[in-house]
């Protein structure tokens, strides 16, 4: 895979001053396990493994059960894998592109899935 696009962006994310800090536009890309695995491990240690937030009423917990069954491309939660989680600065939408490209594809979900960009 090149990772030129991804080289370039994080030449884009070096440390900022704390001001800046505050003035900069923040992207969170969430990865599935399986679509970390098509980065290189350097570009891999980059990501922190996290959980997804913990449901706080039953009408939460079964949106989120859904939430995660999309996002992995599942139709039973326990099948679910890990999740890792960067936060970039100033994230174009070519870059989200980019990202979306990398997303698995299923015979059922043809979109894909694996992949989330979170603006703001």
């Amino acid at each position: 895979m090149d990772e030129n696009w991804l080289k370039e962006l994080n030449k884009k994310n070096l440390f900022l001053q704390e001001e800046d800090y505050f003035k900069s536009n923040f992207a969170t890309v969430t990865l599935s396990s399986s679509v970390l695995d098509k980065l290189s491990q350097e570009e891999q240690s980059k990501f922190q493994m996290t959980d997804f937030k913990r449901a706080t009423n039953e009408i939460e917990h079964w949106a989120r059960i859904e939430e995660i069954c999309d996002f992995f491309g599942v139709e039973d939660p326990d099948l679910a894998g890990d999740i890792y989680v960067r936060k970039f600065k100033n994230l174009t939408l070519d870059d989200e592109i980019k990202w979306m490209e990398l997303r698995d594809i299923s015979e059922d979900i043809p979109e894909g899935f694996g992949v989330k960009v979170d603006w703001g």
